[in-house]
């Protein structure tokens, strides 16, 4: 029996996994570490679990170093082209006075900065 589809909803399935995911991310820190001071870039998440879905979104912690700028979330947004991007952005001193929420976001989540 033929099945209709159905126009009116489609769903995009990302065209990577998490390792091509990482790499593609860890591909354009240097480019954002021009423009920022990086301290910490991880992913976290459902895609950092595994558990991603094709409505997940792509979860992604950055530290700078301070002052806070008012241009660095746009930047990192521009830097990291990656469709679902969501970026947490905070400078250092931001980042202190939420450190327990961020530590417990990015407890299982998978550090970009390291080699």
């Amino acid at each position: 029996m033929q099945q209709e589809s159905l126009r009116s909803a489609r769903i995009f399935w990302p065209r990577f996994n998490r390792g091509q995911l990482v790499a593609r991310l860890r591909e354009q820190l240097p480019e954002l570490a021009r423009a920022l001071p990086l301290r910490r870039v991880v992913l976290f998440g459902s895609w950092a679990a595994g558990r991603a879905t094709a409505f997940s979104d792509v979860d992604v912690l950055v530290v700078y170093a301070d002052p806070p700028r008012t241009d660095a979330f746009q930047r990192v947004q521009r830097t990291l082209e990656v469709r679902g991007l969501e970026p947490h952005v905070y400078a250092e001193s931001e980042a202190a006075r939420v450190q327990d929420t961020l530590d417990r976001m990015t407890r299982h989540g998978i550090d970009l900065l390291a080699d």
